[in-house]
């Protein structure tokens, strides 16, 4: 063996590189445990000449600079490109020994300058990746290099840095380059992407006998090295601070790098020859739904409005593509949210839920909000055109036949580079890995059908919902009208793959058949209050149902007939019902220039003095209780029919709202209803500024705090915040905003909460919100002290006026006999009727357990258990999906 000089020639070190990658880290380790020097021995590339010995400790010291110099001097070679993946391979395999060898733990994870330098290395590997290297794509083998080799440069960072994804983001922020890293490594997959797609499309020309196992490996390899360079991205835009940092980069924000990428990827199809290969399909449907995820961490992040800065940089045109891309997933996602999922062994990912995140997001953005209001009614109203078993079982089910699953690419540096480095071996031959995928089946099946479901009621009640001065004014009640020209079509030729078989409502019981529908998922949506559905989007889907059944009624004559049999019963529509004008909704025009009766809804200036919401705003408990139930699974309508179900729901919303459809409301009943309706849209997470112009705001008031007193301010400020949003904002509404943001400033001291500024969040009124959150100083036990009913009181007599009495969203601590505490919780009934028990008459309200003291107690047997309502703790979160319990009055402490 030829003995080894002091110094370390870039030769030698070439040779070393390519005589040692291929040695796995097992084999590396007996190496250097046989060799006392830290010295191993490699094959010579020259045939006959005996093995080199190298210093391994020095020739990590010096490896990461020499591959920065081929990365600088390589002008994209392929042949070079190659050596660099050896020396990336190599790299990882001594990080992984540094557990084992503390010589090698010492350079290369506590040598802060090496360690820098690993870190150049990376970013310029992406750097020269990140380019737009089309034109040097001459073979499957150049793109399949490309792609292995931005994979193993961002995967190379776990194994000197951290297997923490936080740990990275934060290092990564603090690196002087990080900006340039970020947009580099979004060109870089999205490189990787568009090469896969080339490859996809051209393989559609080929006969499928020509593709031959070494080709579909080759596919399927290239694609599982683009998801696992997505899927680091996705990890670090997990972590707030790094999606912060990435929302605010103009060249992939402003300038569309994010929605590029978003848009090369939901656009992957699969050519018809590699339909038989599940793992490439999966592979392809974990991506779209890990960019969706990713899409969705951004727009939500915080100090800048993403799709605000799309909209300004001009590049509105990108975002509504994805807009479209989002609307088609919802469009096959709710079509076989009842079909069988795939293979298990190959989770899809939950693009459906993504996807219905994302629309959750557009619907609610004033950019995006009428092109969904425009097409998403047509899906949800086929949707709403099944049969009521496909229905209940598809949208209102704890327990529904399949879900969508997601898993996480273990990704092995050593053996992506090997197989990638296979093809250009003198063999030349396909190595073909087998993958290895982590099941990340976290969601439970009642879990994700609740969220699914949550979701789809979240982006009605944002596409319904009308708040003036930032909707548009011709989107007023657009949603309902397009929702209702939904229902003359055809369904089946709106969404595809039902099985086992399209099941539609006949048109002959349209009305009936969608009311019913409609009238289940309320019920439904109401159990899955506080944990899964905001409350307010209820309220806002509540109001959707109260003005579709009228137009139900007025467009299909039988539904009119059957509805106005039900409500003989009550005696308040017999023979005496005004018939609602019919609407012409073919025209999506219509009404714009002429007095069209949505009921509730203004369509015209003026209108809403008029609306009919009814009683339907009103919290009246008693008829709450027709809601507590989730309408399918977990409610108390096990056991009746259809029919009777049905007759349940359509009363229900009947007794409800008969005011808005017969007229009979009264006009003190009109002026309060009106104003809840009002103070509902007002809660919504809309403002006529944005997070720029909010700031410019308050930086204002801080210098001129009464400017709502001067004019020529008011003005001046009015217009200068015109020009940084996508809202005029007149003086007017600018003089409000300030009045308002004043009173909500003195309510606030007055009732000692902390002060914020408008970026901060204000109850509307000391009622609106949950007092006891606003008040976490207050001792609970003090509070009950101090409030605690004299004796032989009710308490729940002046529930609805008394700040003595329980109110619903109170909280509570839940004392057993003993006076021992059980659990925190909060009030949700307390009067009526909930499963047979009547709360006032035996001095029990109904509470929402948030924490029990001790986990012991989940097995407790509870008062007023049933098989219904569940006999412990465990059993009532079953069924409720919370820990939902009935509780004597006496012991509970408020």
């Amino acid at each position: 063996m030829s003995n080894m000089i002091g110094v370390l020639q870039p030769i030698q070190l070439k040779a070393a590189v390519k005589g040692l990658h291929w040695r796995s880290s097992l084999e590396i380790h007996k190496l250097l445990k046989d060799n006392e020097d830290f010295c191993i021995c490699y094959n010579s590339e020259v045939e006959g000449e005996p093995p080199k010995k190298i210093n391994v400790e020095k020739m990590v010291g010096i490896l990461p600079m020499h591959l920065m110099a081929v990365v600088m001097h390589s002008d994209g070679d392929d042949s070079f490109l190659q050596y660099l993946l050896c020396g990336i391979r190599l790299l990882q395999t001594l990080c992984d020994l540094t557990s084992r060898h503390p010589k090698l733990e010492q350079v290369l994870l506590d040598d802060v300058k090496l360690s820098g330098q690993m870190i150049d290395l990376v970013i310029l590997t992406i750097i020269l990746l990140g380019k737009n290297r089309k034109e040097s794509w001459n073979s499957d083998n150049d793109s399949l290099l490309d792609a292995t080799l931005v994979a193993s440069s961002l995967y190379l960072l776990h194994g000197f840095i951290s297997p923490n994804y936080q740990d990275l983001a934060q290092v990564l922020l603090a690196h002087r380059n990080v900006d340039v890293f970020i947009d580099s490594a979004f060109g870089a997959v999205h490189n990787v992407v568009r090469s896969l797609r080339v490859k996809l499309l051209y393989r559609r020309t080929d006969l499928p006998q020509k593709l031959g196992v070494d080709t579909l490996g080759a596919v399927n390899i290239h694609c599982q090295q683009a998801e696992a360079a997505l899927q680091f991205l996705h990890s670090l835009c997990q972590h707030k601070l790094f999606r912060d940092r990435l929302a605010k980069n103009k060249e992939l924000c402003g300038k569309g790098g994010v929605l590029m990428l978003a848009q090369s990827i939901l656009s992957l199809t699969v050519s018809p020859e590699f339909v038989g290969e599940s793992v490439t399909r999966a592979s392809m449907s974990r991506m779209q739904a890990k960019v969706l995820s990713l899409l969705h961490h951004v727009f939500e992040a915080d100090g800048v409005s993403f799709l605000d800065e799309v909209a300004r940089a001009g590049n509105k045109h990108l975002a509504k593509t994805i807009a479209r891309e989002v609307l088609e997933l919802l469009r096959l996602g709710l079509s076989k949210a009842s079909k069988a999922s795939a293979s298990p062994d190959y989770p899809m990912g939950f693009v459906l839920l993504n996807a219905m995140r994302l629309a959750d997001v557009f619907t609610d953005d004033s950019n995006f909000r009428h092109f969904f209001i425009k097409h998403l009614p047509v899906v949800l109203s086929a949707v709403c055109c099944l049969s009521h078993g496909d229905f209940l079982s598809m949208l209102c089910s704890s327990d529904i036949s399949s879900r969508e699953d997601d898993a996480t690419l273990d990704y092995d540096l050593f053996t992506s580079a090997g197989a990638a480095l296979s093809v250009f071996s003198s063999s030349g031959q396909l190595v073909v890995p087998q993958f290895k995928l982590s099941f990340q089946n976290n969601l439970t099946m009642s879990s994700y059908a609740h969220q699914r479901t949550s979701l789809l009621i979240k982006i009605i009640a944002n596409s319904h919902c009308f708040v003036p001065n930032v909707c548009k004014e011709e989107d007023r009640n657009r949603f309902i009208k397009n929702f209702m020209s939904g229902l003359r079509k055809d369904p089946s030729s709106i969404l595809v793959n039902l099985l086992p078989g399209p099941s539609y409502t006949p048109v002959a019981q349209r009305g009936t058949g969608v009311f019913r529908n409609i009238c289940s998922l309320l019920r439904h949506g109401q159990s899955l209050i506080p944990n899964v559905l905001n409350g307010e989007d209820f309220q806002l889907f509540r109001v959707f149902c109260v003005q579709l059944e009228p137009l139900i009624r007025s467009e299909f004559e039988e539904s009119q007939a059957e509805v106005k049999d039900i409500q003989g019963t009550e005696g308040n529509l017999s023979g005496k019902q005004q018939r609602t004008e019919p609407l012409n909704l073919n025209n999506e025009e219509a009404s714009e220039n002429c007095d069209v009766r949505v009921e509730g809804v203004a369509t015209k200036q003026g209108v809403n003095k008029k609306m009919e919401i009814g009683e339907g705003l009103k919290e009246s408990d008693a008829d709450a209780s027709n809601l507590e139930t989730s309408g399918s699974d977990t409610s108390s309508n096990k056991g009746k029919s259809l029919v009777d179900q049905l007759d349940d729901g359509e009363l229900l919303l009947r007794k409800r709202f008969k005011g808005s459809a017969s007229g009979e409301v009264k006009e003190d009943e009109r002026a309060e209803n009106f104003l809840v309706f009002e103070k509902l849209r007002k809660k919504r997470k809309r403002s006529i500024m944005n997070d720029d112009q909010m700031v410019m705001i308050e930086k204002a008031l801080a210098d001129e705090p009464d400017m709502q007193r001067n004019s020529s301010w008011i003005q001046y400020w009015a217009h200068k915040l015109s020009q940084n949003g996508s809202e005029v904002i007149t003086s007017s509404q600018l003089k409000n905003w300030l009045n308002n943001r004043k009173a909500k400033l003195a309510r606030a001291n007055k009732q000692g909460w902390p002060v914020r500024d408008s970026l901060g969040d204000f109850p509307e009124s000391p009622g609106d919100e949950n007092t006891w959150q606003q008040k976490p100083s207050t001792p609970i036990t003090d509070q009950a002290a101090s409030r605690t009913p004299k004796t032989g009181e009710n308490p729940m007599r002046s529930s609805s006026s008394s700040e003595e009495g329980l109110k619903r969203g109170q909280q509570v601590v839940l004392m057993n006999e003993r006076g021992d505490k059980i659990g925190i919780g909060m009030v949700l009934r307390t009067d009526g009727e909930w499963y047979g028990l009547s709360l006032e008459t035996r001095r029990v309200c109904v509470v929402d357990v948030v924490e029990l003291s001790a986990y012991d107690w989940s097995k407790m047997i509870i008062p007023y258990g049933s098989d219904d309502v569940g006999r412990n703790f465990e059993e009532a979160n079953s069924k409720f999906g919370v820990m939902r319990v009935a509780w004597d009055v006496n012991k509970l402490q408020y």
